[in-house]
């Protein structure tokens, strides 16, 4: 069988009234059903891979959030905390979902806990940086005495 004749459907002539010539009236079942084998199948394959993605991106959320909580279960009153909008300050009370933080001397405020890091862990991470822009620094000082 070629490929033409396996793309291409088989059409009869229209249907029309009754003595026209070169119309038939034969409705054979294999015409009259033209539903596609198959669909429910293609739908669910196509939704296969997005459920493997929600479950997997389900997983990561959780291990993330186990991470966070365990980073702020080690903090202590008297420590340096960031917040997520960029306030540095020290812990002075913490509860399941509130913690105070001195911001300066005699000002206090109150955020949730889940906004919070230790200051430590987030300076830890642009020390690295802070190499870099010296030793930029440093050859472009000797550059310019040259």
């Amino acid at each position: 069988m070629s490929l033409n004749a396996l793309m291409l459907q088989q059409v009869g002539p229209k249907a029309g009234p009754a003595g026209t010539p070169g119309t038939t009236q034969d409705s054979s079942p294999a015409q009259s059903g033209s539903s596609s084998p198959g669909g429910a199948g293609s739908s669910l394959m196509m939704l296969a891979p997005i459920a493997v993605m929600m479950v997997v991106m389900l997983m990561m959320s959780r291990n993330q959030k186990k991470k966070d909580a365990e980073t702020r279960s080690k903090l202590r009153k008297g420590e340096k905390v960031l917040s997520q909008s960029g306030l540095v300050g020290e812990l002075v009370e913490m509860d399941d979902r509130f913690a105070k933080v001195k911001i300066a001397p005699g000002t206090n405020v109150q955020m949730l806990v889940s906004s919070l890091i230790p200051y430590e862990a987030a300076a830890g991470t642009s020390k690295g940086d802070d190499k870099q822009l010296k030793d930029l620094k440093e050859a472009k000082a000797t550059a310019d005495k040259k």
